[in-house]
């Protein structure tokens, strides 16, 4: 029974709280073992979400109402074009859809060969990934239009705000076909499934970065810092297995994982590539790599047309800022909303405190001059490591003598 308010904690649901820690547990053994070594499962773990969804698509449109569904899923409302919100979430949902400014997208990468098309890969994903946002769009709407017929509402009053619609609409479906136990069961494989593998995929980007910070010590006991790392984050999850979890999810979504923070850390990382590397090095890069000569307009992109547009949205997100609500439109208390802009700052103060450390702080022999230019335009080099199988170890060997190249 969910609670009234994030205060009220309520107590633990034990029941969640153990599969919570089996899915830590999963996790661990996916990154002790590496990717490389999942492919087959990361496979089937791709391609079985559309064959569901396919079936789920064609029988949500069979069901009355649907075409209802459908016609308010295509209908855009363009009043809400003015409203800072509407971009922000859109934004974030671009973010987070193709795993922009969480490092996970780099750190896969980092197990490919060093010629490997990545360029094409990334117009791939981007395809495939507004394809099925479009697809599970068709399945969702046709079946809240044949909830709406039923319940005698608009579709606009089915809808509840939060993260839980997919629990609303896919469920009703499967009710609705032959052996409806067998498919529920096989949409919660499904739901499980996919929030393992992006739960995988963001662990192995945040533990890929702190092993090539401390690669010494976490390559030679990986098995104990890796368990340390989930246990630390199966601790922080606790909360969200309690009676007020609901809550603490929205708060965890809305300013740790979305909005500001991660506007923030992706206009850093494109100025830090675009303007720090240098365009015309990551050009040269690829062309190295795969051989693909770029035009100057890349420039015009990643230098310009991108940072302009992350900053706007930031500052937009800032300007006008809205507290978090409950569903009963009363506003969350002042203490969650602090503890939120806390977890905003974790991520964002990160940037500008290791650039005051890289100033004031390391190696005071060097003029303050040349850690400013080395800082701005650091000295890294494309290189071929391997250019018949891309070896990790090879890589952090590569890492480490960058490293050496700037003051510490």
């Amino acid at each position: 029974m969910q609670t009234e308010s994030i205060s009220d904690f309520g107590g633990i649901q034990w029941e969640l709280m153990g599969i919570m820690f089996f899915a830590w547990l999963i996790v661990y053994f996916a990154l002790w073992k590496g990717i490389t070594q999942a492919r087959k499962f990361v496979y089937f773990c791709a391609l079985f979400p559309y064959f569901l969804l396919v079936v789920l698509l064609v029988r949500g449109l069979t069901l009355p109402g649907a075409v209802t569904g459908i016609s308010f899923y295509l209908t855009p409302n363009m009043t809400k074009l003015s409203e800072t919100t509407v971009w922000k979430d859109a934004g974030t949902q671009v973010f987070y859809s193709y795993g922009v400014g969480f490092g996970a997208l780099i750190a896969l990468g980092s197990h490919n060969k060093f010629n490997h098309n990545c360029f094409r890969d990334a117009f791939v994903m981007c395809f495939i990934n507004g394809s099925t946002s479009i697809l599970a769009g068709f399945v969702v709407f046709s079946i809240l239009g044949y909830m709406s017929v039923v319940a005698n509402k608009s579709i606009a009053d089915i809808v509840k705000p939060g993260v839980g619609l997919a629990f609303q609409a896919y469920p009703e479906v499967a009710s609705k076909l032959p052996l409806k136990q067998l498919w529920a069961f096989l949409f919660f494989l499904m739901i499980t499934i996919l929030g393992l593998d992006s739960q995988v995929c963001m662990m192995e980007g945040l533990f890929t970065a702190i092993e090539d910070v401390f690669p010494s010590v976490l390559r030679k006991y990986k098995k104990i810092s890796l368990g340390v790392t989930c246990l630390l984050f199966f601790i922080i999850g606790i909360p969200m297995v309690s009676y007020a979890g609901a809550y603490w999810l929205t708060l965890f979504d809305a300013y740790g994982a979305s909005g500001i923070a991660l506007l923030f850390v992706v206009f850093f990382e494109v100025i830090g590539l675009s303007w720090g590397f240098g365009a015309d090095n990551v050009r040269s890069a690829l062309n190295e790599m795969i051989g693909l000569s770029l035009s100057r307009v890349w420039n015009v992109v990643w230098k310009i047309i991108s940072p302009t547009v992350i900053a706007m949205l930031f500052f937009s997100c800032v300007v006008k800022y809205k507290p978090l609500k409950y569903p009963t439109g009363e506003d969350y208390p002042l203490w969650a909303e602090i503890f939120g802009f806390f977890l905003s700052s974790c991520s964002m103060i990160v940037i500008p405190f290791y650039a005051l450390y890289f100033l004031f702080v390391a190696k005071n022999d060097v003029p303050l001059k040349q850690k400013l230019s080395q800082g701005l335009h650091p000295r890294l080099q494309v290189r071929n490591c391997n250019a018949t199988a891309f070896a990790r170890e090879e890589e952090m060997d590569f890492i480490d003598s960058e490293r050496k190249m700037i003051p510490s």
